[in-house]
């Protein structure tokens, strides 16, 4: 099974899924983005024993409750590859959060970083597409609406699937901070 972390932004971002969704549904596309809240992701997802998935939990659940509630800038708007994301200005709340999450799959799972934990870049990601002609015209629409400053994280979810594969993540479990 695959887990996943990430800090859930869905309600504070609303407009946005709602300027993607309907970018996607007017053009008929179908966008992996959809089947999750968006969330800014803490760390990539990554392959765990079945058996692990509860005692990993636990952990997370212990990890961050004491951290409280963290304020996390807004950066911009960007395309990335078949990616339009939303990306976030790094700061040490935000990347202790990722960091502690690196350590304990070291310390304790023996699951080493991934290339991409090691440079993370925190981010929403808002309409994911393989069509280049559509990705740069959703972009050029998304772009014109208004975007947040400022997001409050106050709740951790996590997420399997049983593939890995975008699109097939479920929500699982939630910790509020």
């Amino acid at each position: 099974m695959y887990i996943w972390f990430a800090i859930d932004v869905n309600d504070q971002v609303l407009n946005l899924r709602k300027g993607a969704e309907n970018y996607a549904n007017s053009n008929q596309l179908v966008s992996p983005t959809f089947t999750l809240p968006f969330h800014i992701s803490l760390k990539i997802s990554c392959e765990i024993a079945d058996e692990l998935y509860q005692s990993i939990v636990n952990d997370v659940r212990d990890l961050y409750k004491d951290l409280g509630p963290l304020e996390i800038e807004v950066k911009n708007l960007e395309q990335c590859g078949n990616i339009i994301w939303l990306t976030m200005q790094d700061n040490f709340k935000l990347r202790s959060f990722h960091n502690l999450l690196d350590l304990l799959f070291l310390d304790k799972y023996d699951i080493e970083q991934h290339e991409f934990d090691k440079n993370f870049i925190f981010h929403t990601s808002v309409l994911i597409l393989d069509n280049e002609k559509h990705l740069q015209s959703a972009f050029n629409e998304i772009k014109k609406l208004e975007l947040p400053t400022t997001l409050i994280g106050d709740k951790i979810i996590i997420g399997s699937s049983l593939t890995g594969e975008a699109g097939t993540y479920t929500v699982n479990e939630e910790i509020l901070l």
